[in-house]
């Protein structure tokens, strides 16, 4: 530490004892790709400081819970905040300052500040260190560290060559699915290692991140697609080998949490649920309501129901020479916790994919003939009985309007994707099996 660098311990009892001020992270906080309230009104914003972490010469760092109100409800950010003494803090990172003259100290998001970032993995990996759980040995923390500029709704850090740390944004009470499922499915080949997970107590336990194995020489197969849909370059067997990994993720994930079966009616009846609310924060779905709802209503039967990945799409599989790895187990953003652990069809999976086709589709302005056959690829290798074509139809509508609401909300430019869909939904006429059995 220089000498003109004033101890961030004896700056903090001065400036940091009190609450940080929410109109210094509003805007980051609202504008950042993991706030999932855009579009709402955003009114009072109350922050909340854990205890520190730990301090590295001139820096500090501690989590911020942001309790962010939104209309008529309370949501809960994950702000992970170094503390720098002014001019220290890498402009990339920082959120603005506080403080004048020599004792002024620059406030930055931690996971983009390579300062930060040692200091916290320095304090997360001593031994005994309060919130978390090492399955091995801990990272290095002297590893360098660069946060991915993708999107997501969570902050990713590569640690080194061969570890992430994957911060958790948005926070509710409890284990965080990602966390559970991971471990609940380790030592599995489909999946990364499991390193370890963070947590941390407030008024209640929250789950702040977990310690991911890197894998190596991948690419996600977003990119993979998109490429290759570019160059109108066949992605069949790709495809045909990622429907099988799929399969053995369901068959993994029906062994650890068990299968069930309910009436198709009920399923028909969320579908429809989801239609309602959907076409008044949408009003454009209103006018298709009819016809959409034809799709969405199920044939008499039952249907098997388990635990699902709940968000998979091109982005949530990487493409290795090992072959694929399936990524990324919260679900769906916008969902409650108790709806993205709640058994469903594996269809909402293979769902997501095959809508995942049809946005590398349009990103890359592929032929359809490049898409019908990347599909086709896909439900070959996922399925060994016929597809069942009303539910895999019903799931992928259903799909769609959630991605309409999504992109009028986040992305408006990419809306047209997901609105060409609905505007070709057609009726399946000749219902087949149920599906595939994966206990």
């Amino acid at each position: 530490m220089r000498e003109s660098e004033p101890n961030i311990n004896s700056v903090s009892k001065s400036l940091y004892t009190g609450q940080p001020d929410p109109e210094l992270w509003r805007h980051y906080l609202t504008s950042a790709r993991w706030f999932q309230g855009k579009g709402l009104p955003v009114g009072d914003i109350r922050i909340t400081p854990l205890p520190w972490y730990g301090t590295r010469g001139s820096v500090a760092v501690r989590s911020e819970f942001a309790q962010v109100s939104l209309g008529d409800r309370v949501e809960t950010y994950h702000l992970l905040v170094g503390y720098l003494p002014a001019g220290r803090g890498e402009p990339a990172a920082r959120v603005g300052r506080i403080g004048q003259g020599r004792h002024a100290v620059d406030i930055v998001d931690a996971p983009r500040s390579p300062r930060a970032m040692r200091t916290l993995l320095g304090a997360l990996t001593r031994p005994h260190a309060t919130g978390v759980t090492w399955y091995g040995s801990p990272v290095d923390p002297d590893s360098p560290t660069q946060v991915f500029t993708g999107e997501q709704s969570n902050t990713t850090v590569r640690i080194g060559e061969s570890h992430l740390l994957k911060i958790f944004r948005k926070l509710v009470p409890g284990a965080n699915l990602e966390a559970e499922t991971m471990a609940a499915l380790a030592p599995s080949p489909i999946i990364p290692q499991l390193l370890g997970t963070w947590s941390a107590t407030s008024d209640e336990r929250y789950d702040l991140g977990v310690f991911v194995e890197r894998i190596d020489k991948a690419r996600d197969g977003w990119a993979f697609c998109v490429e290759a849909g570019t160059a109108n370059r066949s992605v069949a067997s790709e495809m045909t080998a990622l429907g099988r990994t799929l399969r053995t993720l369901h068959a993994d994930l029906a062994r650890a949490y068990g299968v069930s079966v309910v009436d198709s009616a009920t399923i028909s009846h969320r579908f429809l649920d989801g239609l309602g609310t959907a076409s008044t924060e949408v009003p454009e779905l209103a006018a298709r309501r009819d016809t959409l709802a034809t799709v969405l209503r199920l044939p008499p039967g039952d249907t098997p129901v388990q635990r699902v990945h709940g968000d998979f799409h091109l982005g949530q599989a990487l493409l290795a020479p090992r072959g694929w790895t399936i990524i990324d187990f919260e679900g769906e953003p916008l969902k409650t916790p108790a709806e993205r652990a709640a058994p469903d069809a594996v269809w909402r999976d293979v769902a997501g994919l095959t809508r995942s086709l049809d946005y590398a589709r349009a990103t890359a302005h592929a032929s359809e003939q490049w898409y019908a056959e990347a599909r086709a690829a896909f439900l070959s290798g996922y399925s060994e009985v016929p597809v069942p074509s009303p539910l895999l139809a019903a799931y992928e509508t259903d799909k769609a309007i959630y991605e309409l609401v999504y992109e009028v909300r986040n992305r408006p430019d990419w809306a047209a994707i997901p609105r060409q869909a609905l505007d070709t939904t057609s009726i399946p006429m000749k219902p087949s099996p149920a599906g595939p059995s994966l206990g």
